[in-house]
């Protein structure tokens, strides 16, 4: 089976192609080589390569870049999405479209399910929620993954960053009261191998089990790593990000198991592993 992936070579497409590969014949695009938002360029891609899958990784993710950008963040998060999709329907190739937890309020306090209403409140969630609903207008049969909290290589992550910032200042403040579940990128690889293989259609949730805050899972990491950090607590509005985030967007996971038989290891596991690849 052939895929095409867009968006191939940033911290997710780094953490899953060679896990992919190993299934796939993959033709892997990054960003400088693919414009998702040509639709030109995407048609000579699908021309070259007529592939049965086509994965989309790319999007804007600079949350708080979107709010200084949305024309911008529009282009890319939607309207490239939508081109994807159409390229999809014109081919009869198959589409995994890469969505986040950010298309929610964060208001609910239980797991969000799949078909929960989405009611994004920064312009990152907004676009990435024109992109799924355009993709479905295009393409019916296409499956969006929303997915939240990445760390892995090959891109910037709160894990490194903050291990970053530990040791140049011997403290950390970070913020407690938002609430979510840390996801190794690597572990996304087996859900969309199972997804395209049982050929499932419409949206599916993706992270590692568990949840936490940024500062316990801050806390989590200074203790794996033996590191003797005086970590502090803070409020959202003490960060002061220009984007606001949802203070609670843990995944139900229960159409993942259900449906494509996956079972999300916890996040503690995941960032162990994680952590011990990096020393």
């Amino acid at each position: 089976m052939k895929i095409l992936v867009a968006g191939g070579k940033g911290l997710l497409g780094t953490s899953i192609i060679p896990l992919l590969g190993g299934c796939f014949d993959l033709a892997v695009y990054d960003i400088d080589t693919w414009d998702i938002t040509c639709t030109r360029a995407g048609e000579e891609l699908m021309n070259l390569h007529h592939p049965d899958v086509v994965l989309n990784l790319a999007a804007m993710t600079d949350v708080d870049g979107c709010e200084g950008a949305s024309d911008l963040a529009q282009k890319i998060n939607a309207e490239g999405a939508a081109i994807v999709a159409g390229l999809c329907g014109n081919t009869g190739a198959r589409l995994i479209h890469i969505s986040t937890d950010y298309v929610f309020d964060g208001e609910k306090r239980s797991p969000y399910r799949e078909g929960d209403e989405p009611n994004p409140t920064s312009v990152y969630g907004r676009t990435k929620l024109a992109g799924e609903r355009m993709v479905f207008r295009r393409l019916p049969s296409a499956v969006v993954i929303r997915t939240q909290w990445l760390y892995g290589k090959g891109g910037a992550s709160f894990v490194d960053k903050i291990v970053k910032v530990a040791k140049e200042q011997g403290s950390a403040r970070v913020v407690n009261d938002q609430e979510g579940s840390p996801t190794y990128a690597k572990d996304l690889a087996l859900p969309i191998i199972a997804i395209i293989e049982k050929q499932l259609t419409g949206i599916v949730h993706v992270a590692n089990g568990g949840s936490c805050s940024w500062y316990e899972f801050a806390k989590e990491i200074f203790s794996l790593k033996n590191m003797d950090v005086q970590v502090s607590p803070i409020t959202s509005r003490e960060l002061g990000r220009a984007a606001p985030r949802p203070s609670y967007s843990v995944f139900d996971l229960s159409r993942l198991e259900r449906d494509a038989g996956i079972g999300m290891r916890h996040w503690r596991e995941a960032l162990r592993e994680y952590l011990a690849s990096t020393d």
